[in-house]
């Protein structure tokens, strides 16, 4: 209890001071956010560029301004101010080369590739991404866990028909029925004999606006979830983000948790999820 005590007042004088650093304390407005939990291990075989990276202090021209170093603020590509939330995710050059796509895909395909496995699939190409199933003991005929009345619904329950498909050239398209519309979710885990659909929408914004991000997705996608409905499916949106700084969201916990895939292999898939957007942003 005591330890406890002296950890909780330890933190609290810690995030006072760092809701005072308009740098280094921008995580304290991330309220959608998952933790990073980095051992004395990692941090000590980190490149200091990753650091760097992690806590926002790479050369970025306004940082440069900031420290004396430079004159003038602006991104050399599209003349904004060059902040690093410019660079990951606003800068219009980088937009129109595609920079912030392929961020966006690589990231979409480890969650399909990690939402395919836990539901038995094996139509996704190899990559490098790891292999989860799904948590529980018994298996049913066709090898899905048997739920108990203690485990959480799993949103795969009802039907043993479900396919994945994702909105990338190289995975299963989706079916017929969403390609009627104008609007192409990332990732479509559906029933044909149910009929059901669930709809995962895969945004990689900057951290301070995972919020924003997943109130627009929905809002987004709320007409096709009542035109769907209305055909007789029943349809669910997820949307989940990934930031670009390697911050996961807790929609991500949270599908995954529906998805049963907890514990262990929980932690992985998030930490592959991270790892990817943080390693494709630092690219950029």
């Amino acid at each position: 209890m005591v330890s406890n005590e002296v950890r909780l007042n330890e933190d609290s004088r810690r995030f006072q001071k760092a809701v005072q650093q308009p740098q280094q304390g921008q995580w304290t407005n991330w309220d959608n956010a998952l933790q990073k939990f980095l051992t004395w291990n990692e941090i000590w075989h980190m490149a200091p560029f990753r650091i760097s990276f992690l806590i926002d202090l790479l050369p970025s021209n306004a940082n440069l301004v900031r420290w004396g170093k430079r004159e003038d603020p602006t991104c050399p590509l599209c003349q904004g101010r060059q902040i690093t939330e410019h660079v990951l995710n606003s800068c219009k050059f980088a937009l129109s080369h595609g920079r912030y796509t392929w961020r966006h895909h690589g990231v979409l395909h480890e969650l399909a590739s990690i939402i395919s496995r836990a539901k038995g699939e094996t139509t996704l190409p190899k990559t490098n991404a790891l292999i989860f199933t799904t948590e529980g003991g018994a298996k049913s005929r066709h090898g899905r866990p048997v739920r108990t009345p203690n485990q959480i619904k799993c949103l795969l329950d009802g039907c043993d028909d479900w396919h994945v498909s994702a909105d990338l050239p190289e995975l299963e398209s989706h079916p017929s029925k969403i390609k009627e519309t104008r609007v192409r979710p990332d990732i479509m885990i559906y029933s044909v004999f149910t009929p059901q659909l669930i709809m995962v929408e895969l945004t990689v914004p900057y951290e301070n606006r995972t919020e924003e991000a997943h109130i627009y997705k929905r809002e987004k996608y709320l007409n096709l979830t009542k035109e769907l409905e209305n055909t007789g499916y029943k349809a669910v949106v997820m949307p989940v983000e990934v930031g670009a700084r390697g911050f996961v969201g807790s929609s991500v916990y949270d599908l995954l948790n529906k998805l049963l895939i907890g514990g262990n292999k929980r932690t992985k898939a998030l930490k592959l999820l991270a790892e990817m957007a943080e390693n494709n942003s630092r690219w950029i």
